[in-house]
């Protein structure tokens, strides 16, 4: 017979189910506590284990005045009334108040309204300070355990019988938790600021500058910045290239976007051509104000401002997940009639600055007349001058970059190949600029899922020619190229080992998993309420696949319901004897709490000394529980009896 944990075979009382209960609630809430609550925590921790009766009123006292310092020290400096005006501040300022208010109570040793009512404010205020998949995950498990736990006082203290009927509490209600989440009708808040917050981590985003020295855009980080879910199937990895910002200003170590004293033209040239697509956007936290979209934006994203660049920002730094619905039309170009200011931007350079660069210009002016066959004698020149594409590039003479990367170092990544690009464009006379943004990979996607890394940073080219802004993919003018960013990254960690596909591919589904649960749970708005019922009514066979995974639920549920509410036995032998108990009881023997198997069976014999068979029974029943080596033969022969009895 399996011996349970002494914890789940032992009957407890009500103080100890509410103790366990304010452990499970309290953990999300303890990783946020400054020090010095948490040292009062493990002081109030110290005292209840140890002290176990009822405390005097000094020492509930003396715990408050605890309390009422370790919060002032923990809220200490940011503690003002412009503090206060914080939603998250205050929160906190509850979470510890109420920490001091339970221990206060909880030292009495008596089960009161603060102490039943608290766990569940405990855990309606860990909602406002997490964010995602985990903390949905725990606060589910935090109801089924409350749950579980009053169940078990209910059944005075027996822990496994509490936990079978919390789950099938559950169990019964899984059906009704589904159609009601799917179909009840849900509310906008336009301006709700609380429910699962963000996490604390900033992932790395683009601020409208492009290095070119030691610090020029290179995280190979596997960290996700975005996570895109289409709304067909993902383009092609020659169109994933997702707009972040424009630089127009050389500075000979950087790039910077266009002063704002540069008054320019308002209007915004949306793209004409090119396939239509939606998707949506999850956008970690960058602490910048760029939103990402795929080229060309062909809408404005919704309380965003997409400027005449097609570059989409919003009005303060994104430090929370944003989630945002996407419209581009994919091309590699769009038209645009260039202002004064814009063109003056975009055809300045320097010729003293890379004299070398300029000279070979100048050769290519000379022999090409048109600005589109400049263009394509700039690529060509590119492409002969045997250029590297390396992670780890040689330090450039920044005083003259170009030359620098062109006919001295040749080595570089996406920044010099960009840079150098524009700068011998504008030498041509087309106007030229730096776009940098994300181009994704599609090692990175499943099903209509894609994965934006911080490692697929880059930065391209974009010519103004026939009235169009045509991108160029710089980097693929290599002829060389030394290592990726895989490689770089396993340099970066030291990690020597190739990376496993098999986990890579686990890794993928998880996140794939990770991102349709937050799509379709923790981000069920009205709208896409609306969305889903429209897309039913149009898809006939949606409405019958999902009919029959409602259908599967419900079978499996019941199946686990009946399974869960059939009588647990702690051997077998008691198990087989069940019909004869049953037997017995319509004859009027019915066995009493206190009342051992061998009492019972001997009373029923003391009435009815002809039973030799029920004899026999309570004889095979002794041995089988308490007799020493094998009890198969005798559970077999124990089987035939009660089957004889019951004749």
């Amino acid at each position: 017979m399996i011996s349970l944990p002494r914890w789940l075979s032992t009957k407890h009382t009500a103080l100890n189910l509410l103790d366990m209960a304010y452990v499970i609630v309290l953990i999300p809430l303890i990783i946020m506590l400054k020090v010095p609550m948490i040292l009062f925590s493990v002081m109030m921790l110290a005292i209840l284990l140890f002290k176990h009766t009822p405390a005097h009123k000094w020492l509930v006292l003396f715990v408050f005045f605890v309390g009422v310092v370790a919060v002032y020290l923990s809220l200490y400096g940011a503690f003002n009334f412009r503090g206060l005006s914080r939603l998250k501040l205050f929160l906190e300022l509850l979470v510890y108040v109420l920490i001091i208010v339970v221990s206060m109570q909880r030292l009495k040793r008596e089960i009161n309204f603060y102490l039943l009512v608290s766990p569940f404010l405990f855990l309606a205020l860990s909602l406002f300070f997490y964010h995602g998949i985990v903390m949905l995950s725990y606060v589910i498990f935090e109801v089924f355990f409350i749950l579980w736990m009053i169940l078990a006082h209910r059944m005075n203290g027996e822990i496994t019988e509490g936990f079978r009927s919390a789950m099938v509490m559950f169990l019964y209600s899984l059906p009704w938790v589904v159609i009601l989440f799917i179909f009840f009708p849900r509310i906008s808040f336009e301006h709700a600021d609380y429910g699962f917050k963000a996490e604390p981590i900033q992932r790395m985003g683009h601020d409208g500058t492009m290095y070119l020295d030691g610090k020029a855009l290179l995280v190979p980080s596997d960290r996700i910045v975005m996570e895109v879910g289409f709304d067909g199937k993902i383009p092609d990895v020659s169109q994933l290239y997702f707009r972040g910002s424009i630089l127009y200003i050389d500075k000979k170590d950087h790039w910077e976007p266009l002063p704002s004293y540069i008054k320019r033209k308002t209007k915004v040239y949306y793209p004409t051509e090119g396939q239509h697509i939606s998707y949506k956007v999850t956008l970690y936290p960058t602490q910048k104000r760029w939103l990402y979209l795929l080229d060309m934006p062909s809408r404005k994203v919704e309380k965003s401002t997409l400027d005449r660049d097609l570059i989409t920002t919003v009005e303060k730094n994104i430090a929370s997940p944003i989630h945002y619905e996407a419209h581009s039309s994919l091309s590699a170009h769009y038209s645009e009639t260039l202002d004064k200011a814009t063109y003056k931007a975009s055809t300045y350079y320097d010729k003293t600055q890379n004299p070398q660069s300029y000279r070979h210009a100048m050769q290519i002016k000379v022999a090409n007349p048109s600005p589109k066959a400049r263009a394509n004698a700039l690529v060509k020149l590119f492409k002969t001058q045997s250029l590297t594409y390396t992670l780890r590039p040689d330090a450039l003479d920044t005083n003259k970059t170009t030359d620098s990367f062109l006919f001295d170092k040749k080595r570089g990544y996406c920044v010099h190949f960009s840079s150098s690009f524009v700068t011998m464009a504008r030498m041509l006379d087309i106007p030229a600029r730096v776009v940098t943004g994300y181009k994704a990979d599609k090692k990175d996607s499943l099903k209509n899922y894609l994965a934006v890394k911080e490692k697929n940073a880059h930065a391209w080219a974009e010519l103004y020619l026939n009235k169009q802004w045509v991108r160029y993919e710089t980097t693929s003018m290599a002829s060389n190229i030394e290592d990726n960013r895989a490689s770089q990254h396993q340099a970066l960690t030291n990690t020597k080992n190739k990376e496993n596909i098999l986990l890579k591919k686990i890794n993928l589904y998880l996140m794939y998993t990770k991102y349709q649960i937050e799509t379709w749970i923790l981000y069920y708005s009205h709208v896409r309420q609306l969305q889903l019922l429209d897309y039913a009514k149009k898809n006939p066979s949606f409405v019958f696949y999902f009919s029959m995974v409602f259908v599967f639920l419900l079978v499996f549920t019941f199946m686990m319901i009946s399974y869960l509410k059939r009588p647990s036995y702690s051997s077998a032998a008691l198990m087989h004897l069940q019909p004869l108990l049953k037997k017995l009881q319509k004859q009027g023997y019915t066995r009493q709490n206190d009342e051992s198997m061998h009492q019972f069976l001997l009373r029923y014999i003391h009435n009815n000394p002809d039973a030799n068979t029920i004899r026999q029974i309570d004889r095979l029943y002794q041995e089988i529980l308490y007799a020493e080596g094998s009890s198969k033969e005798k559970l077999r022969t124990l089987k035939k009896y009660i089957k004889k009895s019951l004749s």
